[in-house]
């Protein structure tokens, strides 16, 4: 057990583009959806121009858009239309917009799900005809910058060279150095990586090399700068805290590759927003990692558990579980210094495929010596649709067929000399 900075290793499937599922499943069973013919006159009341058309704009364009994550686009009545079958399946089973939480379990400031409120009118909508109504009560329509989800960068950065990504086999992770050049600290709100294809890149991590390689040796650091992987948010810091990046650094990249059976190219991009004053508290991440475990063959829910110490007075933001295709679910639990225990974030129904950030509504402010314990339970049955093979025992490894434990959060220390507003 021990504390190592977020995280390492992500995996897809040989063949398989990163955001096609589980939308390629859903795409492959998509049938048209002609307008009802008739609707109840509760139900003919809600449109997609008031009612409809925010919900979506809310819930789904983040990914559903030109140039997002998502395979298709719902921005426009005619696409939602189109979709509207599948769209009623996936909501109403829960696995749209994807979140995976015990809806008991905190309060979260990105929660992306439906109110009870908020189904009954898209599904009132679905099932009377989707009316479009008047054009006057549509909403101003979202505004992003291209691809990037943050708004436009102060600061964008490609890798230093094109990659070339083989047809077949398995690709060592790559790595690059991008030379910053700075004079001066940066102080960044909100920072991206946009892959530059899709197709083959199954993870990239931004990490930050201070000047002389510099590490606080707690194994709390703030030179993790942000991740792309499946269904990963971008990452935005809340206001008063931003991540530092020192005069002298550098970019250290890490990318994934995952062969698609054909020859593919790959050159992808980092781009940062900068704050607007300088921060009362710097980001830090920090990961409870256990590398010593086995998962035996056929075992349906096999537990891993690993804790550290949180040392300083801290607050933290959010949480990030990570495993491959056999995890199954990861509670964060904090025990603090009286003993007392508290369940503070619960994944029952993890999703590989959507590699999330939770963030809390609220900030935790919790003592030093607080405990941070994460239990997982992995999978390695043949009830599990995701294993690639549960004949074999398991052990910790970079590769999707192999595993991972980390359970990671973003924190901030309550008192931290770095931070130039800090003694505001």
């Amino acid at each position: 057990m021990e504390l190592r900075p977020l995280p390492l290793s992500f995996g897809s499937p040989p063949g398989v583009a990163p955001w096609a599922f589980p939308w390629a499943l859903l795409a492959a069973m998509l049938v048209s959806s002609p307008a009802t013919a008739a609707g109840t006159a509760a139900n003919a009341e809600v449109t997609w121009a008031r009612d409809v058309a925010p919900l979506i704009q809310a819930k789904c364009q983040e990914c559903h858009r030109p140039k997002g994550l998502a395979p298709f686009s719902l921005v426009e009545y005619e696409q939602v239309r189109a979709w509207s079958r599948s769209i009623r399946r996936e909501v109403g089973r829960g696995t749209m917009p994807p979140w995976g939480l015990d809806p008991e379990v905190g309060e979260w400031a990105n929660d992306p799900t439906f109110t009870p409120e908020e189904r009954r009118r898209l599904f009132a909508w679905l099932e009377g005809g989707m009316p479009f109504g008047d054009e006057a009560d549509l909403p101003p329509p979202r505004e992003f910058h291209d691809e990037w989800s943050i708004g436009k960068p102060d600061m964008v950065f490609e890798m230093p060279r094109e990659v070339t990504v083989p047809a077949e086999g398995v690709v060592a992770y790559q790595h690059f150095v991008t030379e910053l050049g700075l004079d001066e600290d940066l102080w960044v709100q909100a920072a991206e990586v946009i892959p530059g294809n899709r197709q083959v890149v199954h993870h990239v991590i931004v990490f930050l090399q201070p000047p002389g390689g510099r590490s606080s040796g707690d194994g709390f650091t703030n030179t993790m700068l942000d991740v792309y992987a499946p269904g990963s948010p971008p990452g935005i810091t809340p206001p008063g805290v931003a991540r530092k990046i020192p005069a002298g650094s550098k970019l250290l990249w890490q990318v994934h590759y995952t062969p698609t059976g054909e020859e593919q190219r790959d050159r992808s991009k980092f781009g940062i927003v900068l704050a607007d004053e300088p921060p009362r508290q710097i980001l830090r991440t920090a990961t409870v990692v256990d590398t010593d475990f086995e998962i035996p063959p056929y075992a349906s829910d096999h537990r891993v558990e690993a804790e550290a110490t949180i040392p300083r007075d801290a607050t933290i933001y959010s949480f990030t579980p990570h495993m491959h295709y056999r995890g199954k679910s990861m509670d964060f639990l904090l025990v603090y210094p009286d003993g007392r225990e508290e369940l503070v974030c619960s994944i029952p129904d993890y999703d590989f495929d959507w590699q999330l950030d939770y963030r809390l509504k609220t900030p935790l402010e919790v003592p030093g010596g607080t405990r941070l314990r994460v239990v997982a339970h992995f999978d390695n049955s043949r009830d599990n649709p995701d294993n690639p093979d549960p004949s074999q025992s398991v052990r910790w490894g970079e590769q999707t067929w192999e595993e991972m434990m980390m359970g990671g959060i973003f924190l901030s220390w309550a008192e931290d000399g770095e931070a130039p507003a800090a003694g505001d």
